[in-house]
C-alpha cells in the first residue's frame, strides 16, 4: 500500500492510507495515515453499519482537504465494539477465486 501510496503521491494526487498499523506505516513513508483501530479486513467498519463506514470515509476525505503537506497521521476515535478475536469475518462461503487455488494456499502454508 505504501509504494502505491507514494507512486500516487509523485505523480500529484494526494493520498490518505486507512490502517490499523499507523507506525509502521509511518516506518515505511506512508505519506498520510489514518490510524483506526479495527480488524484487518473491517477497516471500514462492521458489516451492515453503514453510518459508522460513512463515518470513517468522511474522516478519510476530510483528512486529505485539511493535510497541507505528506507526512499527517490521524487517529480516528473509534473503538471496535468487540474484541477482536470474537470478530468473525469470514463469509460462509470461500470466494471461487480462493476455491480454484485451496491447494495451492495449503501447500504455501505448510512450508
Amino acid at each position: 500500500m505504501g509504494q502505491a501510496a507514494n507512486f500516487l503521491e509523485e505523480a500529484g494526487f494526494s493520498t490518505v492510507v486507512l490502517t490499523p498499523t499507523h507506525e509502521f506505516n509511518r516506518t515505511v513513508g506512508i505519506p498520510r495515515s489514518l490510524a483506526i483501530e479495527y480488524p484487518y479486513g473491517r477497516l471500514l467498519g462492521q458489516v451492515g453499519d453503514s453510518q459508522g463506514q460513512r463515518d470513517v470515509l468522511l474522516a478519510a476525505l476530510t483528512m486529505l482537504t485539511e493535510a497541507d503537506a505528506p507526512g499527517m497521521t490521524r487517529h480516528l476515535p473509534l473503538t471496535w465494539p468487540e474484541l477482536p478475536k470474537d470478530t468473525h469475518w469470514h463469509p460462509p462461503e470461500m470466494s471461487p477465486i480462493i476455491k480454484a487455488h485451496l491447494d495451492e494456499i495449503k501447500k504455501a502454508r505448510r512450508k
